[in-house]
């Protein structure tokens, strides 16, 4: 685990599990950090860009961007402001690849039109609201996150000091062993720019990076951002209202308004557009204040001959600064800008892990936050043992007693309803939805990693859970102490919570918790009619029996009979001189089973986990896909 020593908070037990010896020089050159490290200057262009949605299927369109054109400088940071509703964080999610579909016009990269999937590995893409591990401290934050996106050659100098120099650059020293959950809103927004600033990307784009942040917070992180600039880093931020001060420390402004561009280029220049167009701003007053006022129309004028001259003068200008660049560009660090190579000089630290390597960080991960999750995890087996304990009382010893048979399967068949709605329920929140997409969106790992992670992380809790339930339950309600009978009892409780489980993640990855909750019992309950106990298979109609196949509480009821009452088990005991259930075949002819071998039962479950896991699977890509368009 990633914990730390309290008497040294520098000190990151966890990470001893690698290899020291390395040079501090070289460190400080593999991150870029303490020496400025120059990357491959990428100048963004965008033309005519639109993007509408549709409402109620295509009958009402409302339109995002209208025609909006502008370009980004490497080298500088550039602020977009505009009153809410006017696009600036769609227009930043366009340009960083999230989102694709729906979008008219054109965006290039030095001249070369963009490829979204190269292009994504060379920026990151900050939103306003940035989901963080609840039960990671900003330390174990940082750590993870560089030890998923750089090429620190498993050396534990390298992590610690990328953890120190983020922490120290935005003002988080103080809190690197303080819970996400524990911090103030502004240290957790620091703290998710500060995970994405790790790889020195080319393009960095922040949606609001300075809300929750008082002055001096957000002063220094405008300085960082300005010290990011200096290596050739393209920076842009998307601010509603910043402050004089703020808006003194950025070298270009881009204005948006109802989805169009009111100005696009030096801050130096604005006034002298604005003021061309009739809007005199007054001496010593808030830029950004007057843009804001200019285009709501709180001051008098026209909006539409103000856009012309903007469109106009950037016309103008573009030309000239345009080439200029493109010169410059030519002429760096033998760059070729090439279709098929502009992307391809990607930051020398950043890598692509394997999905094994990826597996590892995300179980060290994972392992964190099951252990400071330690009150969920034990009531889920306190509530296991306690309703094992609560169903051994009242049905104790029914197991071997022929005149309580009725009775004995209902209690089998409680228990099989136990296991799938106490392991279903809960799993409905088990993906964090949000803060998967996130880490994804921005190449912390891949779906199979995560995905395969998440579900071996869980399953030994599961698998103690559903066998101590079992053990005590089977134990005190007096079942045949025979021990293949226990191993096949044993092996559908464990595929039933796993089913369950299963079918849990599915409700939660497709539909919120809300609906998620709902759902679970709405489709569940009705294949219960179908399991062969409230209604025996036989007697289900005709049209109504290819219900009872696609029931995997039939099978797994039908299951759970044949371990307890087949293979030939020995008579009941009986205390009277004739009792009808006192031969296991009567009772299992009564339950009109077996309709099929145990084997092929087990072999259906685990189809039908398997199955909806591969539809979980889907659902999660189309959750991917969905959140890009």
């Amino acid at each position: 685990m990633l914990e730390t020593d309290g008497n040294n908070k520098n000190d990151v037990t966890a990470v001893q599990m690698f290899d020291n010896g390395i040079e501090l020089s070289e460190l400080k050159n593999l991150m870029g950090i303490t020496e400025k490290k120059q990357r491959s200057q990428l100048h963004i262009e965008f033309n005519d860009l639109s993007y509408s949605v549709y409402h109620n299927g295509k009958e009402a369109k409302k339109t995002i961007l209208r025609n909006v054109t502008g370009h980004l400088e490497s080298g500088k940071v550039t602020v977009i402001i505009g009153p809410s509703g006017a696009g600036k964080t769609t227009l930043l999610k366009i340009i960083s690849g999230e989102r694709w579909l729906n979008v008219d016009g054109t965006i290039t990269i030095n001249g070369v039109e963009r490829n979204r999937g190269t292009f994504r590995k060379q920026m990151c893409y900050v939103p306003q609201q940035f989901a963080l591990l609840p039960f990671l401290t900003t330390r174990e934050t940082l750590y993870i996150a560089a030890r998923l996106k750089l090429d620190i050659k498993r050396n534990e100098q390298v992590a610690r000091m990328i953890v120190n120099e983020i922490a120290e650059s935005l003002g988080l020293s103080n809190c690197l062993d303080t819970l996400a959950n524990k911090l103030s809103g502004g240290e957790r927004k620091r703290l998710s720019i500060g995970v994405e600033m790790i790889t020195s990307p080319s393009v960095f784009l922040l949606d609001e990076p300075t809300s929750g942040l008082d002055s001096a917070a957000s002063n220094q992180l405008i300085n960082v951002l300005h010290n990011m600039a200096r290596t050739n880093c393209t920076v842009v931020c998307a601010i509603h209202q910043p402050s004089s001060q703020m808006i003194s420390q950025f070298d270009n402004i881009m204005v948006l308004d109802r989805g169009r561009c009111m100005y696009c280029g030096p801050k130096s220049d604005i006034l002298n557009v604005y003021e061309s167009a009739g809007f005199t701003c007054p001496r010593f007053y808030n830029i950004a204040e007057f843009v804001l006022e200019v285009i709501t129309e709180q001051r008098d004028g026209d909006l539409e001959n103000l856009y012309k001259i903007c469109c106009s003068e950037y016309k103008k200008s573009k030309d000239d600064k345009y080439l200029k660049n493109k010169i410059n560009l030519s002429t760096t660090s033998e760059q070729n800008f090439k279709k098929d190579d502009v992307l391809t000089s990607v930051n020398s630290t950043k890598q692509t892990l394997s999905t094994w390597q990826q597996q590892k960080i995300l179980f060290l991960r994972a392992l964190i936050c099951i252990k400071r999750d330690s009150t969920m995890t034990m009531l889920r087996f306190a509530a296991h043992v306690t309703v094992a304990l609560l169903l051994g009382v009242v049905f104790y010893n029914f197991g071997d007693d022929a005149k309580k048979v009725n009775s004995n399967i209902a209690c089998l068949f409680f228990l099989l309803l136990f296991l799938f709605f106490a392991n279903s329920m809960p799993a409905v929140q088990m993906f964090p939805t949000e803060a998967f997409l996130q880490e994804h969106l921005n190449n912390w790992y891949s779906l199979r990693a995560y995905y395969s992670v998440k579900i071996l992380t869980d399953l030994p809790m599961q698998i103690l859970c559903a066998s101590s339930f079992m053990f005590i339950s089977y134990y005190m309600t007096g079942q045949l102490m025979e021990s293949n009978r226990i191993l096949q009892t044993w092996s559908i409780c464990v595929l039933i919570t796993i089913l369950g489980q299963t079918v849990g993640i599915l409700t939660g990855s497709a539909f919120n918790t809300e609906i998620g909750i709902f759902l679970i019992p709405a489709l569940s309950i009705p294949l219960l009619l179908f399991a062969g106990f409230f209604l025996k298979i036989g007697e289900i109609s005709m049209y109504l029996q290819p219900l009872s196949t696609i029931s995997f509480f039939r099978y797994a009821f039908e299951g759970m009979m044949q371990a307890i009452y087949g293979f030939n088990r020995p008579n009941l005991y009986c205390s009277e001189i004739y009792c009808y259930h006192h031969s296991s075949n009567a009772i299992l002819s009564m339950m009109d089973m077996p309709t099929v071998s145990f084997y092929v039962i087990l072999m259906i479950l685990g189809c039908w986990i398997f199955c909806l896991h591969v539809i979980v699977y889907t659902v999660l890509c189309w959750k991917i896909y969905y959140a890009r368009k």
